[in-house]
């Protein structure tokens, strides 16, 4: 039985909160100063054992033995909490169909770990003396090459792999999690969302008249493009008014972001070696980051040009839309998929109603409504 997912615990909590503010403003309840403290520190927690009633000794040594044949491959299934069986012959296959895109990746014939971090510890070296407030820690001990693999994506046709490329044993992740700390108050934040309780600070303060819809950019991650974001932010951290410039010279940050997207080597399930040069790596500590200074340009570039919906957010590549009407919608989806390059899908509401991230939002009449949604993957808890 999996544990609760805590960030789902935190959106209960919170639209728990939404409602008892509602019903104190009504005079139907009172509320405790502390209460609030109370249940935002109850999201983080975890309660109970978490261990099932109906799994026996011989289902769990069933498992093993499961888990042991080469023929079959158990993954995790992607944004669900269960498990998908299948034939390694065909998750080999899917992985393949991935690798396979020379635009996204490289074969190398040989361990580039070594020389890598060489070239990073030079270009630190460079950094250190160039700078008198950021000093990056030189890199010393034993390091290794990635590795990728997938998860299942039960929610989309065809049950496509989702590529993870975790880049925990190489040189780049502990100068890639320096960079992403670094970078990140540079990051356009003014249509991205942190967190559920900022999506509901909007619904509240809108009302519910229009039409809502969801947009989607498929395969974000594995299609940013890395030198156009890296310019990007380049251009941000160092050519910005609005913000002052970082103390690290301009092309070592060039060259250090372009060693931990383009340069981090990994293995693959059958054991080849590659490199990805475009796009950024769920796995990687810049990846979000990446992603979202992306978006964050992009939707910048297209309010310059047309007018913003009234509602407009967005949760790394998940963005919803409250518009006058469909067309106005359709409109703004294309014009995000022609500055971008990128392909976008929309998904319009079912009678006002539709789920976004964990919430379930409903419009009724001038308000909204929001519920805790479970995705129909996902699958129900035991009573």
């Amino acid at each position: 039985m999996t544990k609760p997912r805590k960030h789902q615990k935190r959106v209960e909590c919170e639209i728990l909160l939404d409602d008892i503010a509602n019903l104190a403003k009504q005079g139907e309840v009172t509320v405790q100063p502390t209460f609030q403290q109370e249940v935002v520190a109850e999201a983080s927690k975890s309660r109970g054992n978490c261990k099932s009633k109906i799994v026996e000794e011989r289902h769990i040594e069933a498992a093993k033995q499961l888990k042991a044949d080469h023929n079959i491959t158990v993954r995790k299934a992607d944004k669900s909490a269960s498990y998908v069986i299948m034939n390694t012959s065909e998750y080999m296959d899917k992985m393949d169909d991935i690798l396979k895109d020379e635009t996204k990746f490289t074969k190398i014939t040989k361990d580039p770990t070594e020389s890598l971090k060489k070239k990073l510890n030079k270009l630190i070296s460079t950094s250190n003396i160039a700078s008198n407030t950021i000093k990056l820690n030189k890199l010393s001990g034993e390091y290794k090459m990635g590795y990728c693999y997938g998860n299942v994506k039960i929610h989309k046709p065809g049950n496509k792999l989702r590529p993870i490329i975790s880049q925990i044993p190489t040189p780049t992740y502990t100068i890639a999690k320096r960079l992403c700390a670094t970078l990140t108050p540079y990051v356009p934040s003014t249509y991205s969302l942190t967190s559920a309780a900022d999506f509901l600070d909007i619904l509240k303060s809108n009302n519910a008249k229009g039409n809502i819809a969801s947009l989607d950019v498929e395969s974000l991650f594995t299609n940013v493009p890395v030198d156009r974001t890296i310019e990007y932010i380049l251009q941000r951290v160092y050519h910005n008014d609005d913000t002052p410039s970082l103390d690290i010279p301009e092309p070592t940050l060039r060259s250090l972001l372009e060693c931990c997207t383009k340069e981090a080597p990994f293995t693959c399930p059958r054991g080849n070696k590659y490199q990805q040069v475009d796009g950024v790596a769920m796995g990687s500590p810049l990846g979000v980051l990446m992603a979202n200074f992306f978006m964050g340009c992009i939707e910048e570039e297209a309010f310059k040009t047309t007018k913003r919906p009234d509602i407009y957010c967005r949760y790394i590549d998940d963005i919803f839309i409250k518009t006058t009407s469909t067309e106005d919608a359709e409109h703004l989806r294309r014009l995000l998929q022609e500055l971008s390059g990128l392909n976008f899908t929309i998904e319009h509401s079912t009678n006002g109603s539709m789920p976004f991230l964990d919430i379930l939002v409903k419009q009724d009449q001038d308000a909204f409504n929001t519920a805790v949604y479970v995705k129909a993957t996902n699958p129900a808890s035991p009573p």
